[in-house]
């Protein structure tokens, strides 16, 4: 029998693409993420850039002083947790103020977006953090779900609701999918009730 190596699986490859060309001088900095499954690119803002630099370079402090690796693994994961989390603080931020404000809305559908399409790397880097105890709540999705109901949108909410579920982030997605339903056989025209 001959011996063959294995083909590796085909690598995901995810590159979020950003603003218009008018818009890109706001972009500093590309962040690149690869593992074996996953090629991941995303341009990042000055703010965002430093919160990945101020994590990298958290990170290359503990390195200098300890040796445990699980605590060197869990500063390395932080560099893109940190990011997750940086995206969620601004979700919430216009989130609470999309009611009011167009832009806020407009914002904070952008942040959702980015965040949702983070998803990917996060995910890796919560479940090789050895002090996570898996998937944290997805800001993006919840608040993105809640927007589109509110515009009327219940098939993208459903698919969203189902996705993240699906990925396995916290949350009661199961009701929120029943609520979905319900609400839209209800009164397929009205607008989404608040989860």
């Amino acid at each position: 029998m001959i011996h063959l190596p294995k083909i590796p699986p085909r690598k995901s490859k995810i590159v979020v693409n950003r603003g218009r060309n008018e818009e890109e001088s706001r972009f500093v900095a590309k962040l690149k993420f690869e593992d074996r499954e996953l090629h991941f690119e995303m341009c990042l803002t000055a703010e965002e850039a430093d919160v990945y630099q101020n994590a990298r370079t958290s990170y290359e402090k503990v390195k200098a002083i300890h040796s445990d690796r699980e605590v060197l693994r869990h500063w390395n994961e932080q560099k893109f947790i940190s990011l997750h989390e940086h995206f969620g603080e601004q979700i919430r931020r216009y989130c609470g103020l999309a009611k009011y404000d167009p832009r806020a809305k407009k914002k904070a559908e952008e942040y959702c977006e980015l965040q949702i399409q983070f998803a990917p790397v996060a995910k890796r880097s919560f479940k090789n953090d050895p002090f996570s105890k898996g998937l944290p709540e997805h800001t993006g999705y919840r608040c993105l779900i809640e927007l589109m109901l509110e515009d009327g949108r219940f098939g993208e909410a459903l698919y969203l609701a189902r996705l993240a579920r699906e990925e396995g982030w916290k949350g009661p997605w199961k009701e929120i999918v029943e609520r979905i339903r319900r609400v839209e056989s209800i009164d397929p025209g009205s607008r989404g009730e608040r989860f």
